[in-house]
């Protein structure tokens, strides 16, 4: 057995093991029960670091549902949506997510972090397999892991198909929501001849902050550029009636291309992309990481498509999010506290201090409170934070639990 790979592996292991012990780490808590109240070691917890947004996961409805598709289809299909992984519900739920998005098509994948690698990806493959080369992608310098990833591949891509090197250029960032860094891009890419893809997300996981979607729509029609939004975290959550971020903006006519997730406020894995049924049709036939992947489990997906029904019928769980986003915002701003600017029910309370940060969070978890820490190297120094979620699930009881832990602790340590 060679020795090489365990001591290329041991400086991060220790590293990991550092902080282990000096009583910083923070992931991976064992779960014995999920949902807006939790249970941990045999405790339970109010939840406060879950994107269940809508607090529907536990539906019994959905529950359900699931239940019928598991007698009915097993518990997986043990086949990639190519073979035999694709069956009258996936094309259901397709049909009504394309319909519920106002868009001509969709496809699902198996999770949101394939949806954008392989619809990104698949963007710059021609359709007899050889890789375009007059395309730019226009990214914010904050996108999430799975958009960097993507437009990634999409230039590795000419690396493993032949190709000598690649593309310079073609992968450009903009600064954070910044509609004149976007617009420069944009302009000096079709000076050159070049198509633009520009990729935004709706709603930034880290700060809670919405994109400029105006700004940009406005800058993708005036160079002929095209648009598309990772809505992951604005899904269920945005909008009048909770289809997103375009909606809340009255901008769905405007986008070419709109992906998510199910495991954020639709309550499950997966993810999605709607748009004009051609791209949709090519990105289904391009994309690897849905050729090469197995297919959801039938469970899996009527659980989402009972969500969509209720978010659809029942608006009131999209109005209990919202005065629980504001009663929270309201409170923890007289007190002093600094969450940014947060637009959404994912609020970051920044404390600016890893130790001071560690203390709260477990202070919270102390008394009944899981919220949980982002600190250096997860956030830049000085941005220490705690990342605390907003669930329509939650009670008036939970919020001001929390609230006077946070306020009681936050006093100790001068964070207030």
């Amino acid at each position: 057995m060679s020795t090489w790979l365990v001591e290329k592996c041991k400086p991060f292991a220790n590293f990991v093991d550092d902080i282990k012990a000096k009583g910083l780490y923070s992931y991976f808590t064992e779960l014995e029960q999920t949902g807006t109240y939790i249970k941990v070691g045999g405790n339970t917890l109010v939840n406060f670091s879950s994107n269940d947004y809508l607090g529907l996961t536990h539906d019994p409805r959905v529950i359900t549902e699931a239940k019928k598709a598991l007698d009915i289809y097993g518990s997986g299909l043990c086949g990639s949506r190519y073979v035999v992984g694709t069956t009258v519900e996936h094309v259901k739920l397709e049909e009504k997510i394309a319909a519920w998005k106002g868009k001509e098509s969709c496809i699902v994948f198996t999770t949101g972090y394939q949806t954008l690698l392989g619809s990104i990806s698949a963007l710059l493959v021609k359709a007899d397999d050889s890789i375009e080369d007059n395309i730019v992608l226009a990214i914010d310098k904050l996108s999430h892991a799975c958009i960097l990833d993507g437009c990634a591949l999409s230039v590795g891509t000419h690396m493993t198909r032949g190709s000598s090197k690649m593309l310079d250029g073609q992968i450009r960032y903009f600064r954070h929501n910044d509609p004149g860094s976007l617009d420069s891009i944009v302009k000096s890419s079709t000076n050159k001849g070049k198509n633009v893809i520009i990729i935004v997300e709706g709603v930034y996981s880290m700060d809670g902050d919405i994109c400029h979607l105006p700004e940009f729509v406005k800058i993708a029609e005036k160079y002929d550029a095209c648009i598309a939004i990772d809505d992951a975290h604005g899904t269920g959550v945005l909008g009048k009636t909770g289809r997103g971020t375009a909606e809340h903006f009255g901008l769905e006519e405007h986008i070419d291309l709109l992906m998510g997730t199910f495991s954020k406020a639709l309550g499950c894995v997966g993810g999605f992309v709607t748009g004009q049924k051609d791209v949709i049709s090519h990105i289904k036939h391009k994309a690897r990481s849905f050729m090469f992947s197995a297919a959801p489990p039938v469970s899996n997906i009527v659980s989402v498509s009972k969500i969509i029904d209720i978010i659809q019928t029942e608006p009131e769980h999209l109005q209990n999010l919202r005065q629980n986003e504001k009663y929270f915002k309201d409170h923890l701003k007289r007190l002093g506290f600094n969450y940014g600017q947060s637009a959404t029910p994912i609020v970051p309370i920044i404390i600016g201090d890893s130790e001071k940060t560690m203390y709260l969070s477990k202070k919270l978890f102390a008394d009944g409170v899981l919220m949980l820490p982002m600190v250096y190297p997860a956030v830049a120094k000085g941005e220490e934070r705690l990342r605390c979620t907003i669930s329509a699930k939650h009670s008036k009881a939970d919020l001001d639990k929390a609230l006077e832990v946070l306020e009681t602790e936050g006093r100790k340590i001068g964070v207030i």
